[in-house]
C-alpha cells in the first residue's frame, strides 16, 4: 500500500473530497473550472460573485504578500456550496477560483453538473472518456483543473472542482 493510501481511506470515510484516487483520473480537455462546457459560469467580479446568495461565512487561508499588492486565498460558504478563491489587494473584482463543492440543487445553475440529476446525463455532458465509467467513480480532467461527481442510486448528490491556481 502506497503511503496515501490511508490518507485516501481517511477522506473517503469522512466524506472529503480526496475520496477519489489520483490515478484514477480520466483526462478530458474540456474540463475547466470556469467556463466551457464542461467548466462553472461565474461572473468574472468577485463582488457579484459574493451576490449570487448569502454568504454564510469566509475562512482565509493563506495570505501572501507580494511586492505593491497582498493576494488573501480564502473560502466562501454559501447554503450548497462553498467555493476557493484568491482575491487580489490591488484589484478589488479579480479573483481566482481554487475549489468548488457544490452540495446543493440551487447551484445547478452555474454549474454543468446538475444535482439532483442522473449520473447518465452527466456521463452523456462528458462524453467518450466516461463511457466506460458509467458510475462516474473516476475523476476527470485537463492538465489544470479536475471535475469529481459523486452520487447514489445513479443521482449526483456532489459536485467537486479543483483548479490550479499557481
Amino acid at each position: 500500500m502506497r503511503p496515501i493510501a490511508p490518507l485516501l481511506a481517511f477522506g473517503i470515510l469522512a466524506g472529503a473530497p480526496v475520496a477519489y484516487a489520483l490515478d484514477n483520473s480520466v483526462f478530458v480537455e474540456e474540463v475547466r473550472c470556469v467556463g466551457g462546457r464542461l467548466g462553472l459560469t461565474l461572473p468574472s467580479d468577485v463582488r457579484i460573485l459574493k451576490k449570487l446568495s448569502k454568504v454564510l461565512r469566509e475562512e482565509i487561508g493563506e495570505v501572501e504578500k507580494w511586492e505593491g499588492y497582498t493576494a488573501i486565498r480564502k473560502t466562501i460558504h454559501f447554503d450548497g456550496m462553498s467555493i476557493g478563491i484568491v482575491e487580489f489587494s490591488n484589484d478589488p473584482a479579480r479573483y481566482m477560483v481554487t475549489s468548488a463543492e457544490i452540495t446543493g440543487a440551487a447551484w445547478n445553475r452555474i454549474s454543468p453538473f446538475k444535482l439532483r440529476g442522473s449520473v447518465a446525463a452527466a456521463v452523456a455532458l462528458i462524453g467518450e472518456p466516461a463511457k466506460t465509467d458509467p458510475a462516474l467513480q473516476r475523476s476527470y480532467g485537463s492538465e489544470s483543473d479536475n471535475v469529481m461527481v459523486q452520487s447514489a442510486s445513479g443521482v449526483i448528490t456532489r459536485v467537486y472542482f479543483e483548479c490550479y491556481s499557481g
